[in-house]
Order: structure tokens, then sequence, then C-alpha cells
């Protein structure tokens, strides 16, 4: 029981909003736009919304994640609504879970490709100062599951068991570098002790190769789209 009761503590501590705002949810046409930080009350919302609405695409736009459980949830029933999921812009942390969840996933022209992402790390306190490792093997599950085990185990280990807290896996989309290129869009930031950042581009690795998109072609977003994303 108490063992239960610490987990049970560790994942509050990593579930609280990283913002006060939440996520944002517009539907224009047969797709539906959510963008913001992920919040506590964010299924509820989804479940509300799919009682309305019936989209045929969900686009994660502009998120820095937050609420651990409820990306879960949230990316749990987009998987059971069989829906495919596009990334415009950042989507970092808990929204790339979500966006993980997709039935299909793939990039799309909401944002520049240059400044399209999506982020992965592992379990943090809202604060970012403090790993929690023990809620690493289920998020290592569910990336190598999602991913189709294309997701290298090496580099999975470093991200759901980062060295630092704060250090970030980002996918960007490979037609941003050249074909020839030994690196394509992979790219490791680990947290230095002066607090900057160091990056790297990773031999070898793109997105579509480590599964965590499923479509090269960056989808083209229809003008009510766009119109609509903040």
């Amino acid at each position: 029981m108490r063992r239960r009761l610490t987990t049970l503590l560790l994942f509050a501590a990593a579930l609280a909003p990283c913002a006060v705002s939440a996520m944002e949810f517009r539907q224009a046409g047969d797709t539906l736009v959510m963008s913001g930080p992920v919040d506590d009350q964010d299924l509820v919302r989804l479940r509300n919304h799919l009682a309305v609405h019936r989209p045929t695409l969900v686009v994660l736009h502009e998120s820095p994640g937050g609420d651990l459980w409820n990306g879960y949830q949230v990316g749990n029933r987009i998987r059971e609504e069989n829906l495919p999921t596009a990334v415009s812009g950042k989507c970092e942390s808990a929204c790339a879970l979500i966006f993980l969840s997709g039935s299909e996933r793939s990039f799309t022209d909401g944002r520049p490709v240059a400044t399209t992402m999506v982020g992965l790390h592992g379990a943090h306190t809202v604060d970012g100062k403090q790993r929690l490792t023990e809620l690493s093997p289920r998020m290592a599950y569910m990336i190598r599951t999602m991913t189709g085990r294309k997701y290298p185990d090496d580099l999975l280990r470093r991200t759901v068991y980062p060295r630092h807290a704060e250090d970030m896996v980002y996918a960007f989309h490979p037609a941003r570098y050249a074909a020839t290129a030994a690196g394509r869009g992979i790219v490791e930031c680990l947290k230095q002790p002066d607090v900057s950042f160091k990056c790297a581009m990773l031999d070898g690795l793109d997105a579509l190769g480590i599964g965590v998109i499923t479509k090269a072609e960056i989808l083209e977003l229809p003008p009510e789209v766009k119109a609509v994303l903040p």
C-alpha cells in the first residue's frame, strides 16, 4: 500500500499543468485542432467534443505539453477512435505522447518545417529539476509500442531515463535536411552544468525510420484549418 501511495504521489508531482491556461479545442471542417498546454481537464473536454463532433484528423499545434496522466488518457482515447494525428509547430512532452497515439502520424504545413517538431523527454517534476524514473517504464512501453518498436533501444533509454531532467529528444521532418546528410532530424539536447543545452544531430536516424511519423509526405492543411491556428 505504501509503495502504491508513493507512486501516486510521484505521478501527481509530474501531472500538474505546466501553465495556468488549458488546451484549446477548435473544430474546422472534419479536423480537430488541439493547441496549448495539456491540463487535467483535457480528457473530459475531448470526450465532450467527440460527443458532438466526428473529426477524421487531430492536429496538435504549438503545445509545450503538461499533465502527463491526461496526456496518456487523451492519447488512449484518440487511439480508441482510430484517429490519425498531425503536428503543426512545436509539440513537446505530453503533447508528443498524444501525437504518438495517432493511427497514422505526419507533419503538416501549418508552420514552417524548420519550426515544426516533436519533443520527447523523461518524466520529471513540474519545476523540471527532479527526474521521476519510477514513471519511466510505462513511458518506455508507450513509446516503443506506438512507434512499432522502431524507436532505437539505446535512444529510448536515454529518452525516458535522462541524465538530467530537462534533457530532450526532438524529431524534425527529414525533408528539412539533405537526403545525403548523415543526420536527418533526430536531435538530442542535453542540459549542461552552466544551464545551457548542447544539441547534436544523431547520425543515421530520422523521424520516419524511428516510427515517430508513419508518413513521409507533409500534410497540406486546408485554408479553414489554417484559419483557426492561433
